[in-house]
């Protein structure tokens, strides 16, 4: 029986009326067996009805028979009283005979008709034989009206039977008059009692309907509401509704598995529009609530920007990507607290971030921008490292959008955004091309050179299959020995824009893909060339996309072969963008190349952060001291004691050291001094033409240790 405690009969309770199903089959259930009980109810009392009607029928047809009988009887005493003391002078007839045998027989019938009733008329105190033999009691009473002997004992006998007949009938009358009013009393109650039980359960029922309807109002059609509005917010991508609780069973379990998906979508919505490594925006977040702030700005300018940090790819190769990880989001941190909360930041790429911040009316674009890359130079402290970085920006100035209709809204409230990030990229690309760690406003200038740009990217493959490119060569002397030397360079002749600079096409094609296509053409070029020369060695700069292409090794092989060329009189010149000490292919790449004998060249060295850790990870033949390192060698005693350091630290490992960019007279004594092996630049030598490579060695002495042996050459 523990159904019957609190806690039992609750967990029941809830069982039933937590289901919507089992709600509404207990209702419908209800008002059945309402309706069941009222139809049983109304069918009894009907037949119990219709038989108390029969009853009460009965008892007034016994009533009217009674009363017959009562007044047969009174007519029979008056008949009795006139046949046996006729008045003075008149003569009783054979018609007062008859009279009183008719009002006999009419005695008889109605006693009979009783009887036929089932009537008992023998159950009362009077005597119930007064009635008997009534024609017996009609003959006596004509005996002694014919006998004149008769007395006065005769007729007080027939008195007293007329008498004891008359109070018979009067009691008669008085029980079937009792009879019929107990029938009719009866069939007052049952008619009563059945229109109570009638209203009584139609009550039921109707109470029951009234609270199956007031649930179904308040209950039920709501928590449908409820479910329709949470289906339709979340069939409109609305992922920040609550679905809520239900105590409807059904409901519950399709709420808890709509709030299970909204979680998941939410999740899945915040994946998207979230950087997993530091939490902040994507672009696509960027690009949606930039949309917004614009739409809004109520003709508010406001500054987009790119922001990248310099040279983060050093950072990765020096203290791994967890750490770069942790510094971007420091940056973002900083950025945040430098342009205030309202300001949106967002990680557009693994080193570049878009920011969007309302322009105050008396701020200026370049002074906000200089002031952010001003916050970004003090170090940042990662725990074990702090780290110093710069970042470059692009700038771009923008007003409200103005706001759509319809279902394009969205859509173009993106391309206004998108429009403004390339313009903000380009000014990006200008800030690191001018040296990085500055900021630049977007100009139509720097579209006009983007759209140059495209140009030679489109051009550059036309200019390879028409024969446009070249190769000259600029000769590298040697402080001591007789090996004879230059550097492979390539040269582009546009038909329209005329002589192109490999710092301007290089990067396109590197851009446009043709990078590989190039660099091979450049090495069959290069090595057809040196085949027409036995005496000399070349510099050849390989591209990082070369080394890493598979088959190059094996390419390269197959056109010395081809040229009759030994892989001594090829050096092969990488830059430290390369960073090899993460590029496992790179690195067995270059391996392989130096174990067939080529000679490998570090070049630009000095301009970049990973030079050691690439000289620490492999072993090069040969440094290039980049220019900015020579530049004021004759008026800096510090940029003097940077370059010995450089190259005594190169000479340490057993490496040649090629000072570039050699353009006066005044240089050559201090990069001597400093035990440079080899030196190269306009002092010497301007790159020349192939056909004129041959002649030129041909006229021009050795260096031997004098910085003014060389000969220039235009």
């Amino acid at each position: 029986m523990q159904w019957l405690t609190g806690a039992g009969l609750k967990a029941g309770l809830g069982a039933i009326f937590g289901s919507l199903e089992k709600r509404l089959i207990g209702a419908l259930l209800l008002i059945v067996a309402c309706t069941g009980a009222l139809q049983v109810i109304s069918q009894d009392r009907a037949i119990k009805l219709r038989v108390e009607s029969e009853t009460l029928r009965a008892a007034a047809t016994n009533t009217e028979h009674a009363e017959q009988l009562v007044k047969s009887i009174s007519q029979f005493r008056l008949a009795t009283h006139l046949y046996l003391s006729p008045e003075p002078g008149v003569d009783a007839s054979e018609s007062d005979d008859g009279e009183l045998t008719d009002t006999a027989i009419r005695i008889g019938e109605q006693i009979n008709a009783l009887r036929a009733t089932g009537m008992e008329l023998y159950g009362l105190t009077q005597d119930n034989a007064a009635l008997n033999d009534i024609d017996q009691h009609v003959a006596t009473i004509i005996d002694v009206h014919g006998n004149p002997a008769s007395g006065r004992a005769e007729r007080a006998a027939i008195d007293d039977r007329n008498a004891r007949m008359a109070a018979l009938a009067a009691a008669i009358e008085a029980k079937a008059s009792a009879d019929r009013d107990g029938a009719y009393d009866q069939l007052s109650r049952s008619s009563s009692n059945w229109q109570w039980l009638v209203i009584g359960t139609g009550a039921v029922t109707i109470g029951f309907a009234l609270l199956i309807l007031f649930d179904l109002l308040f209950n039920i059609l709501p928590a449908l509401r409820r479910m329709h509005v949470a289906l339709r917010r979340l069939a409109a991508g609305d992922l920040d509704i609550e679905v809520g609780d239900f105590r409807l069973r059904e409901l519950k379990a399709l709420s808890g598995s709509l709030e299970t998906f909204r979680r998941n979508a939410q999740a899945v919505q915040n994946l998207a529009f979230t950087d997993p490594s530091t939490g902040l925006p994507n672009r696509r977040a960027f690009v949606d609530r930039t949309g917004e702030r614009l739409a809004g700005a109520n003709g508010q300018t406001f500054l987009v920007m790119l922001a990248d940090i310099d040279r983060f790819k050093h950072v990765n190769d020096d203290y791994g990507h967890a750490v770069g990880d942790q510094l971007v989001k420091l940056i973002g941190e900083r950025m945040k607290h430098e342009l205030g909360p309202d300001a949106i930041i967002a990680r557009v790429g693994g080193d570049e971030f878009a920011l969007c911040v309302a322009l105050p009316e008396a701020a200026a674009a370049p002074t906000l921008g200089t002031n952010l890359i001003g916050a970004m130079r003090a170090p940042f402290d990662l725990g074990d490292y702090n780290v110093a970085v710069s970042i470059s920006l692009g700038l771009v100035e923008a007003k409200g959008i103005e706001a759509a209709t319809g279902d394009d809204e969205a859509s173009d409230r993106e391309a206004e955004v998108n429009a403004l990030i390339n313009k903000a990229d380009l000014a990006l690309y200008a800030s690191k091309n001018g040296g990085r760690n500055r900021a630049t406003r977007f100009t139509t200038d720097l579209a006009e050179e983007r759209e140059l740009s495209r140009a030679l990217e489109r051009d550059l493959a036309l200019g390879l299959d028409d024969g446009q490119l070249r190769m000259v060569y600029q000769p590298i002397h040697p402080f001591q020995g007789a090996e004879n030397e230059v550097e492979a360079l390539v040269r582009w002749n546009h038909p329209l824009l005329g002589e192109i600079s490999p710092s301007r096409f290089i990067p396109a094609a590197e851009r446009s893909g043709l990078m590989v296509q190039l660099g091979y053409w450049i090495v069959q070029r290069a090595l057809t060339d040196l085949a027409r020369w036995p005496g000399l060695s070349m510099s050849i700069n390989l591209s990082p996309l070369q080394l890493a292409q598979e088959g190059f090794v094996g390419f390269l092989m197959d056109c010395c072969r081809k040229q009759g060329i030994t892989p001594q009189r090829v050096i092969l010149e990488v830059t430290e963008s390369l960073s090899i000490e993460r590029n496992t292919r790179a690195l067995m790449t270059l391996n392989l190349l130096r174990n067939a004998g080529f000679r490998i060249a570090l070049d630009d060295f000095g301009t970049g952060y990973s030079s050691l850790c690439m000289m620490k990870t492999f072993k090069f033949d040969r440094l290039k001291l980049d220019r900015s390192l020579i530049t004021d060698l004759d008026k800096d005693p510090t940029s003097q004691a940077v370059f010995d350091a450089a190259v005594t630290m190169a000479l340490r490992i057993g490496a040649e050291v090629v000072a570039e960019g050699i353009s006066e007279e005044d240089l050559v004594s201090p990069v001597r001094s400093a035990g440079c092996t080899h030196v190269q630049g306009y002092h010497y030598s301007r790159p020349i033409e192939a056909d004129a490579v041959q002649g030129y060695y041909e006229g021009s002495p050795q260096l031997e240790g004098k910085p003014d042996a060389g000969r220039k050459v235009a």
